[in-house]
């Protein structure tokens, strides 16, 4: 069995969300080599409610750091909300051009935890947005590219799975009850 086969079979185990972020990283890196992970997933209301860094620095650095781009055009967090509603991928691939490590983005954000390169997408299950994955790379890496970003692409079903927060039991029962409630079975 490949890694992409073992992953989609572990994102269909059932583990918690909490957990399907952590354990489908060892997985990750060897579908798409790359040197860190980055992955969250949403609460109902859009904010984030967990993280995985496998970059243990990567929490407190965006905790100081991050809101001051915020309102920055230039930045790639001007494209998070857009992105998280369109369920997108790759929407940082085209920002990481040579103005890239000039920006004070990277300088701040990226430079400090050696991450140059970043393959991101928005995780969705049933049409809505449950996650989030970064894929990051150190300068002296080689780039994402086309064929990486169709890689994830790929896998993103899977790990919508995985990722999304289970339907309470009585919501389950409501869906069922306007089947129970048409008689008994005809013999």
């Amino acid at each position: 069995m490949g890694a992409a086969e073992h992953l989609k079979t572990l994102c269909c185990l059932g583990l918690p969300p909490e957990s399907a972020i952590i354990a489908v990283s060892p997985l990750l890196h060897k579908i798409i080599p790359h040197g860190g992970t980055r992955a969250g997933l949403f609460s109902p209301d859009g904010t984030v409610a967990a993280v995985y860094n496998e970059n243990p620095a990567t929490s407190a650095i965006c905790r100081e750091r991050l809101w001051r781009f915020m309102d920055d055009p230039l930045s790639p967090t001007a494209l998070w909300k857009p992105a998280i509603r369109a369920g997108a991928i790759g929407w940082l691939v085209h920002m990481q051009g040579p103005a890239w490590l000039n920006s004070a983005f990277y300088k701040e954000i990226e430079e400090p935890l050696d991450s140059c390169w970043i393959l991101d997408a928005v995780i969705q299950s049933e049409g809505r947005s449950v996650g989030f994955l970064d894929l990051t790379r150190p300068r002296n890496a080689k780039p994402f590219n086309v064929n990486d970003v169709k890689t994830l692409d790929r896998l993103r079903p899977w790990l919508g799975h995985a990722f999304r927060r289970p339907q309470p039991a009585s919501t389950v029962m409501q869906e069922w009850e306007p089947y129970c409630a048409a008689g008994p079975p005809l013999h």
